[in-house]
C-alpha cells in the first residue's frame, strides 16, 4: 500500500530542502487538486489585463483629443 500526504495528485512527495524539481512538482500537484482556484485566479489576470488595456486606450484617446483641440483642428 502506497502512502501519500492529502491533497496531493498522483504521487507522493518529498520536498527537498534546496529548491530543487520536487517544489515544481509540488506546483503541478497543487493546481491539479486545485482547478477552481487556478480558474479564478487566470480569469483574475485576465481581467487586470483587460482593465489596463483599456484605461490605457481611454487615456491615449483623451490626449489625442486634447492635442487636436489645441491645435485648432
Amino acid at each position: 500500500m502506497s502512502t501519500s500526504r492529502p491533497g496531493v495528485v498522483g504521487r507522493s512527495l518529498d520536498l527537498e530542502r534546496g529548491g530543487g524539481p520536487a517544489q515544481v512538482d509540488a506546483v503541478v500537484d497543487f493546481a491539479a487538486s486545485n482547478p477552481a482556484l487556478i480558474l479564478l485566479v487566470v480569469f483574475l489576470l485576465g481581467f487586470v489585463f483587460f482593465a489596463y488595456l483599456f484605461v490605457r486606450r481611454t487615456l491615449t484617446g483623451l490626449r489625442d483629443g486634447f492635442d487636436e483641440g489645441y491645435r485648432g483642428k
